[in-house]
């Protein structure tokens, strides 16, 4: 009588990331609400535990999921920086595009808690694209009058540069029904350039 052959170990490589990704996928195609761990591992061919004994619960994998949005919305700043004659107007137009791009995971990182509670990866991602907004508008700042400014200063105009960028992206996205025609964004934003630099 033959013996059973044993099942081998599924192989996956990167658990990890691999269910990142394929919850990634499922926000952008059904918004947060639309993923659970069950789908996220039928989607990677897994076990429907494994999401569960990675990630620890669904709040934890959208944590992740989170997390990996400030990645690339700071790799999509620094590409627009990159290609863009004015560093500080690229910041903001690499948020929006971000926001474009990938609308449903935007709106996941801005619903995402960031406070003490949250991983340390997501504070270090999100705090990432602050810290490199702050370092733009610092060199723009040094460039144009030849001095540091001051940490207040750079606070409350670091405050501006987001809020502006955040203000046409969520206007972009979710007022679209609204009797408003937004022009683009490089036109909105270029004013802003003196504003933030002003003494």
């Amino acid at each position: 009588m033959p013996t059973k052959r044993a099942v081998a170990p599924y192989h996956h490589g990167d658990l990890h990331a691999a269910l990142r990704r394929t919850a990634w996928d499922i926000v952008g195609e059904a918004g947060a609400r639309g993923v659970t761990l069950r789908e996220c591992a039928r989607r990677a061919g897994v076990s429907h535990a494994a999401p569960a004994h990675h990630f620890g619960s669904l709040a934890g994998l959208l944590e992740e999921v989170a997390a990996d949005g400030y990645e690339r919305m700071n790799a999509m700043i620094e590409e627009t920086i990159a290609t863009t004659d004015h560093a500080v107007l690229a910041c903001g137009l690499g948020y929006v595009h971000f926001a474009e791009t990938w609308p449903q995971q935007f709106r996941l990182m801005l619903a995402t808690d960031i406070g003490e509670s949250a991983s340390p990866r997501l504070h270090e991602t999100a705090g990432a694209v602050l810290r490199g907004v702050r370092d733009v508008l610092r060199k723009a700042w040094v460039a144009r009058h030849g001095s540091e400014p001051s940490r207040s200063v750079l606070n409350e105009r670091s405050a501006l540069a987001w809020s502006a960028a955040h203000g046409y992206a969520s206007l972009m996205l979710d007022h679209q029904t609204a009797n408003i025609v937004l022009p683009p964004a490089s036109k909105v934003f270029a004013p802003l350039i003196d504003a933030l630099l002003a003494p």
